[in-house]
């Protein structure tokens, strides 16, 4: 299999986006920008592009679900898109915008 440079950032770091959507989900985190910043302190993810999600919402969440959906079907469930993800994509909010009132489970 030959993969570009752009496949390979995409298959790494659109499974963590999909995971960061369901932290948000589950109530873990609060807001998106919270996981930007552990992103950068916790995982080293690039300050200059501002956190996993700030990031992810410049790719935008339609392409993303539609990427997963693909891998998905290529090479199985590790690549299912959560149903936070597939809700904003279908809609067309941005990952970061707040969503129903979440009360934090920590």
């Amino acid at each position: 299999m030959k993969l570009s440079e752009k496949d390979i950032v995409e298959m790494v770091f659109f499974p963590v986006i999909n995971e960061a959507c369901r932290v948000l989900d589950e109530g873990i985190a609060v807001k998106a920008s919270d996981l930007d910043i552990a992103s950068i302190f916790g995982m080293g993810f690039p300050p200059y592009m501002g956190g996993v999600m700030y990031w992810a919402d410049s790719i935008g969440a339609k392409y993303i679900h539609s990427k997963l959906e693909d891998w998905t079907k290529r090479y199985g469930g590790f690549f299912k898109p959560s149903s936070y993800l597939a809700e904003r994509a279908a809609k067309g909010i941005p990952l970061s915008a707040p969503s129903k009132q979440v009360q934090a489970r920590l």
